[in-house]
């Protein structure tokens, strides 16, 4: 009788473990069929630091009308500035006017040792396509990226 029991509560758990299934959360990546926001912009365009780092020094609201490299005409309004207190990182944030739904985030940290260094994105989560500054031979440079290799939700 014991064996019958034990027979029956494994069949009635393997029945129950067939017949469940684990929760399906959608994954909300960027795809491939967006559209492109930079398609009209080159792969790799160097980058003037110096006319960057005027921006870190810019209240929230001001309105930027700049090139952030000989190719690129940059407009938007700043939303965004690091707090004025830290000496060591500032960062300021500009909602594009002329590429709809893109923002620039531009950072600059100062190490330990005094070094600088720059980060920077140029991101529109309604495209596929994205900026990074990233140092190539001691130059900065924005290299163009897909959005889903930059991040992911």
């Amino acid at each position: 009788m014991k064996i019958l029991t034990t027979g029956a509560i494994c069949v009635l758990l393997n029945v129950c473990y067939l017949h469940s299934s684990a929760q399906n959360l959608p994954v909300n990546e960027p795809g491939e069929s967006k559209p492109r926001l930079f398609a009209d912009m080159p792969e790799k365009m160097h980058v003037h630091i110096s006319d960057l780092e005027s921006l870190l020094s810019l209240p929230v609201g001001t309105n930027v009308n700049t090139f952030l490299s000989r190719e690129f005409h940059f407009q938007g309004t700043i939303v965004s500035v690091s707090d004025v207190a830290s000496t060591k990182v500032k960062s300021v944030v500009i909602k594009s006017i002329n590429k709809k739904g893109a923002t620039f985030n531009f950072t600059r940290i100062i190490k330990a040792d005094g070094t600088i260094k720059y980060l920077g994105r140029i991101i529109s989560f309604t495209n596929s396509d994205a900026f990074e500054l990233v140092k190539e031979n001691d130059q900065y440079i924005l290299q163009k990226k897909n959005l889903n290799d930059i991040m992911t939700e």
